[in-house]
């Protein structure tokens, strides 16, 4: 079902917007920065009546009546898409009954009947809230829009089995977080295990790295004190050992922090995959009471 976004008021008129665009022409009245300015277009016999006096009572009162059969006609027209919608609904039409909600929503958005129609469709009759954020604002203007009985009606229908449902889930997030607290500690030895040794081969090669550097830097330092090669040759012999023991301690100081990284992670409850479920059925079991709590307030 493709969302729409009806920015409708309760009795569904345009609301007036603030219009700092109009430039008063030379010689008019000019407006503030806070003043609200309504372009009124140029209707048809607007200048005729002001020019040949008021609007005749008679003529009011022919105009409100007919206002009030269109909008008569708007809510029957309305109820009408929305028993529509219902019988789609019921025959399992979710995306031809979440259509025919928004269309009785469009006609007459006052009806929160409507609105909540489409969350029923998003969440298959309060069943399954996978979706329920794609109905927010459908959601907010259901609930605006009911009377105390109104959500008494919703609690007694729904009530009983959203509060099964969130014991269900309370129950299920139990279970989850004790697998995820008993996988974590089986666990536990090796992370520690892998992290001992990354740290110890980490130390192994950096030492073994600056003895060589030392060293190399010792010999350097001994090649004008005496005759022959000798000890530039230990020099560059320690200095290509360094080198050569970089890599490695790189390559394992990678593996230290990575090692620590999986440490602090199997220390931190729901960081397994039962974790996450538990997560998921907290977050899911918090919503359900929400809507409970919308329900009976």
């Amino acid at each position: 079902m493709e969302e729409r976004n009806l920015e409708l008021d309760d009795d569904g008129k345009i609301k007036i917007r603030k219009n700092t665009q109009v430039l008063p022409e030379e010689g008019a009245e000019t407006f503030s920065e806070n003043d609200i300015v309504i372009d009124v277009p140029d209707f048809k016999g607007f200048g005729e009546e002001n020019e040949g006096g008021a609007v005749s009572d008679e003529e009011l009162v022919r105009r409100s009546e007919e206002r009030e059969r269109e909008r008569a006609g708007r809510r029957a027209l309305a109820q009408q898409t929305y028993e529509e919608a219902e019988k789609l609904f019921q025959q399992g039409d979710l995306d031809g009954a979440g259509e025919k909600f928004l269309d009785s929503a469009s006609l007459y958005g006052g009806d929160w009947r409507a609105w909540f129609g489409v969350v029923r469709v998003q969440t298959k009759d309060l069943t399954d809230f996978s979706g329920i954020y794609d109905c927010e604002q459908a959601y907010d203007k259901a609930f605006r829009r009911m009377t105390a009985e109104d959500r008494r009606a919703l609690a007694e229908k729904y009530e009983s089995g959203l509060r099964e449902r969130a014991a269900h889930l309370a129950g299920e997030q139990q279970r989850f977080s004790e697998e995820d607290t008993r996988r974590r500690e089986e666990e536990r030895p090796a992370v520690i295990a892998s992290c001992k040794k990354a740290a110890a081969l980490f130390a192994c090669f950096v030492i073994l790295f600056a003895a060589f550097i030392a060293a190399g830097c010792v010999f350097a330092s001994l090649v004008y004190d005496y005759e022959g090669n000798t000890f530039l040759a230990l020099s560059i012999v320690s200095f290509a050992a360094a080198l050569g023991l970089f890599v490695p301690a790189v390559v394992f100081g990678k593996r230290l922090v990575h090692a620590r990284i999986a440490r602090t992670k199997n220390l931190r409850a729901g960081t397994t995959e039962a974790g996450e479920k538990a997560r998921i059925c907290a977050e899911e079991e918090e919503l359900i009471l929400s809507i409970v709590e919308d329900m009976t307030k």
